[in-house]
């Protein structure tokens, strides 16, 4: 392994990184929010299809967005989503009804977080030496549903600016998004290091425009055979302390 790192800035991804949303699988959640939307659209006697079938609407529309994200990172939300899912079945709508089934989407992602146990003192660790801290997150939240889960888990002192691809309109691993979150650090890329749990979007990413980049790899999850062998990687965020200099070395008292 090569010398610790020394950054001005250390800029985090969200889940998976410093906030568990994995419990059970993203599509069988998704499953449960879309019923659960269709529960709120129920009472709201607005007539929609069978839960089936909603759902599959619902999947065709998700597809088109996510062709674009994939092919351009251009990012989209659920809220943009659940509109051209109404336009679709030609039901009239207004911003508090896509607020309110945001919100009953949301239900089930909100039930299952949890924070890793050694984020909020891995982050305490960081601020003492006096660095930047930021986070920079893909997303199809809205921003306000992230800023409310940081202040959840106490945990929004920490960072000095938040940047959320839902707001940024672009997704990692745009390079645009990572210039954005150097200046928002106010250092040269050369100064910051990134910390995601994915290849391509937390490390290739970062390390293909200057960016310092650790990979925290996630158990069971499949990762390319081809990742070079010398990229540094952690499983916890307190292993952080093997590869950038964080703590301060005490120093040899010769005795007389």
């Amino acid at each position: 392994m090569t010398d610790k790192l020394q950054p001005k800035a250390i800029i985090f991804d969200l889940g998976s990184t410093l906030i568990e949303y994995e419990k059970i699988p993203w599509a069988e959640m998704s499953i449960q929010s879309m019923k659960d939307v269709a529960k709120f659209l129920r009472k709201k006697k607005i007539e929609i299809p069978q839960d089936e079938e909603f759902l599959k609407l619902f999947e065709d529309v998700k597809a088109d967005y996510r062709k674009l994200a994939s092919d351009k990172y251009i990012e989209w939300t659920v809220p943009k989503a659940t509109e051209s899912l109404l336009k679709k079945l030609s039901i009239e709508y207004d911003d508090k009804l896509i607020d309110g089934m945001f919100e009953a989407y949301y239900r089930q992602v909100e039930k299952n977080l949890s924070i890793y146990e050694d984020t909020a003192e891995t982050l305490e660790l960081i601020k003492t030496k006096g660095l930047t801290i930021g986070l920079v997150s893909n997303t199809i939240f809205p921003e306000s549903a992230h800023l409310k889960e940081l202040k959840k888990f106490k945990i929004d002192k920490y960072f000095d600016f938040t940047l959320f691809s839902s707001t940024f309109g672009l997704r990692k691993p745009h390079p645009d998004i990572f210039y954005k979150a150097a200046n928002l650090a106010g250092y040269a890329l050369s100064e910051c290091v990134y910390i995601g749990d994915r290849y391509l979007e937390d490390f290739t990413g970062p390390e293909s425009i200057g960016m310092h980049a650790i990979l925290k790899k996630i158990d069971k999850r499949e990762y390319p055979d081809n990742m070079p062998k010398s990229m540094r990687t952690i499983s916890t965020l307190s292993e952080l302390v093997e590869h950038i200099d964080l703590i301060e070395e005490e120093l040899e008292v010769n005795e007389e």
